[in-house]
């Protein structure tokens, strides 16, 4: 793929092609097709796999690079993975290897399901009974972490993966509200009172999750219903992305005051004055490849580009964080899935297209 830039290019295409190549493969013992976060044992948690991991940041490349594949991620995670779907993370035949649940994991089937919907046009994989059957059992477990005061949706880990502050996170219940719209969206008349129960999470964001810091309004990272909430922001899952997923347009004022706050010099995870100006976290506290990405799909294309010209990464592949001075990877090595969200995040913000061989 091109998006018209030399530089730009070689990183997209190598990182698109090695997240195709190295977030799945085939088990040696069966040749079954399986997903993971890395293969390669330079990542620190090798050939595990997270629903965020794999259909968040991933998806949307090997979507680009190859349709068919990206059918048989979501086939995959609707057979395999489904039974514990939403838990921290899982050994390829779905079965448990760290406890904990994550809400933005349990809505990451569903935001890829609609996407491969809406690019290819293919709709057919909706009639698969793993498919529906998934979404019932997502359904069925979301309404278990409602809360009895207002339509939030709790989690037990961010999506660092680390343990919360307040149970309701701002970006999470963004994802629930896309989510709900989704599948009423994919499957209208299955499920009933979807767009409603949407419209309430979206209503419960504005009015418990919108706090004041500095005489403006802005979003919360998390909240407890109780009077709590903090300052925060990951680039794992991000309030920078509220836009992307069409919670907020860019121009809206609460998202520009939370979008300034969490990148201003006074907040510990900017790195402001550094030359590789992206968030960090404590998770691992440099900047994230990750926030790069946010920062493309948000308002900052051209900022980020900057940045991203900077970052050696680990050889030109992404890598969890880097160094905020010399851009050299700090933290895991050979990121699969992150590479496949670099990618996407280059073509979508400077118009990738398909690239004419000569």
């Amino acid at each position: 793929r091109t998006v018209g830039d030399e530089k730009l290019d070689e990183t997209l295409n190598l990182n698109m092609f090695f997240s195709y190549f190295f977030g799945g493969g085939l088990t040696l013992d069966t040749e079954e097709f399986v997903l993971v976060t890395s293969r390669s044992p330079r990542y620190y948690v090798s050939a595990a796999y997270w629903d965020r991991d794999s259909l968040l940041w991933s998806f949307p490349a090997i979507l680009m690079a190859d349709s068919e594949t990206a059918a048989e991620m979501l086939r995959y995670v609707f057979t395999r993975q489904i039974r514990n779907i939403g838990v921290h993370s899982r050994f390829i035949d779905g079965t448990l290897l760290e406890p904990g649940f994550e809400l933005d994991e349990l809505c990451a089937p569903i935001i890829a399901l609609g996407m491969y919907v809406e690019k290819t046009g293919d709709s057919s994989i909706l009639n698969e009974d793993c498919v529906k059957r998934g979404a019932d059992r997502i359904l069925k477990l979301l309404s278990t972490k409602r809360s009895s005061e207002a339509a939030l949706y709790e989690t037990f880990l961010q999506p660092t993966d680390d343990m919360r502050s307040y149970p309701y996170i701002c970006y999470d219940n963004v994802l629930v509200w896309y989510m709900l719209r989704k599948i009423d969206e994919l499957f209208p008349g299955d499920w009933q009172g979807l767009a409603d129960e949407a419209a309430h999470v979206r209503a419960a964001i504005m009015e418990h999750c919108v706090k004041e810091k500095d005489g403006k309004p802005m979003f919360a990272w998390s909240v407890d219903l109780k009077g709590g909430w903090d300052i925060y922001d990951e680039p794992p899952g991000s309030l920078l992305l509220l836009p992307h997923y069409g919670f907020c347009g860019m121009d809206d004022e609460v998202w520009k005051n939370t979008a300034e706050v969490i990148r201003r010099k006074d907040y510990p995870y900017s790195f402001a004055d550094c030359p590789i100006a992206e968030i960090g976290c404590p998770h691992a506290p440099h900047p994230w490849v990750l926030s790069i990405s946010n920062s493309l799909l948000s308002d900052r294309k051209e900022e980020a580009g900057k940045h991203l010209s900077l970052c050696i990464m680990d050889n030109g592949i992404a890598c969890e964080s880097v160094d905020e001075y010399t851009g050299e990877s700090r933290t895991g090595d050979a990121f699969a899935t992150c590479a496949g969200f670099l990618a996407y995040a280059i073509d979508s913000a400077f118009g990738g297209r398909k690239r004419v061989m000569e």
